[in-house]
Order: structure tokens, then C-alpha cells, then sequence
């Protein structure tokens, strides 16, 4: 006869199996999001940003190796009978503080691009602006909400200097 388990009382194997499972979809879909985001940045920024914003971009790409590493120190590699590893974790456990270290890690370096890219943007505008340019269109060739309401004050202006003539 056998006995029955709870739902609670799953196998630990087969529960860390799972849980394993669960973790290498979630570091698949990390790397894979982390390698559009960085495919797509490495095709624009070469021709988008000036010389000193690329290299901003390269550094923080390229430092996220050493950065994850130095984040994640190494435990020792061996575990007890139990599966835990040195530090007292099982291995999933440490697997997954590892991973979200990485995600941590990764969420940094994409907000450094960021800044960087948005920095120059408003720099260029700027830039245009004192040039005596209104702000950017859209791709379609509409114009953004801010160069609309310049262009009608600039209208108003034009009617109220031919009444005044």
C-alpha cells in the first residue's frame, strides 16, 4: 500500500527540477532581450551619436561582463550532500541570485545607453533651438505638438505686424 503525499509534501527533487526548469526560461529570455536591445544599439549608435556618446555606449556594453562578475562574487564549487552549495544555498538558489544579479546588472547598463542617447538628444535640440530651428518631427513628417504651437503663435505674430502696417 502506498502512501498518498500532500501537495505540500511534493518530491524536492522533482520541485527543484521545476524550479531549475523555471530559471534557465527566465535567463534564456533575458539574454535574448538583452541581445536585441544591444544589437539594435550597436546599428544606430554609429551613426546617430557624435563621437564621445559612442564611446559612452561601447564602455557601458562592454563593461557589463566585469561588472556582473565582480557582482556576483564566485562560491566555492563544492556542495554538500544536501545539494546546498559553500554559501548555504541550494543550487537553484544561488542559480537564480546569480541570474537576477544579472538582470540587475543588465537594467543598469541599458539605463546608462539611455541616458547617454537621451542626453544627446536634448543636447541636439538645444542646439538646433539656438539655431533658430523648431523641434523635431515625427518620422510621418507631422509635426510634433510643440512645433505646432510655435507655428501658430508665429502665424498670430505675422497677422498682428501686417494689421499693424
Amino acid at each position: 500500500m502506498k502512501a498518498q503525499h500532500s501537495p505540500d509534501e511534493e518530491d524536492p527533487f522533482s520541485n527543484r527540477s521545476t524550479i531549475g526548469c523555471r530559471i534557465e526560461k527566465i535567463k534564456q529570455d533575458i539574454v535574448e532581450t538583452l541581445r536585441k536591445a544591444v544589437d539594435v544599439v550597436s546599428r544606430h549608435a554609429g551613426s546617430a551619436l557624435p563621437e564621445p556618446a559612442r564611446h559612452r555606449v561601447k564602455v557601458y556594453i562592454l563593461s557589463l561582463p566585469a561588472r556582473w562578475a565582480a557582482a556576483s562574487s564566485p562560491s566555492q564549487a563544492s556542495s554538500g550532500s544536501n545539494g546546498t552549495t559553500a554559501n548555504g544555498m541550494t543550487r537553484e538558489e544561488e542559480t537564480g541570485w546569480k541570474l537576477l544579479t544579472f538582470a540587475g546588472e543588465s537594467l543598469q547598463m541599458l539605463s546608462g545607453v539611455m541616458t547617454v542617447v537621451g542626453d544627446t538628444l536634448q543636447s541636439a535640440e538645444e542646439w538646433a533651438g539656438r539655431l533658430g530651428r523648431s523641434k523635431r518631427t515625427s518620422v510621418t513628417g507631422l509635426a510634433t505638438p510643440e512645433s505646432s504651437i510655435h507655428e501658430e503663435k508665429d502665424k498670430e505674430n505675422g497677422q498682428e505686424m501686417q494689421l499693424d502696417n
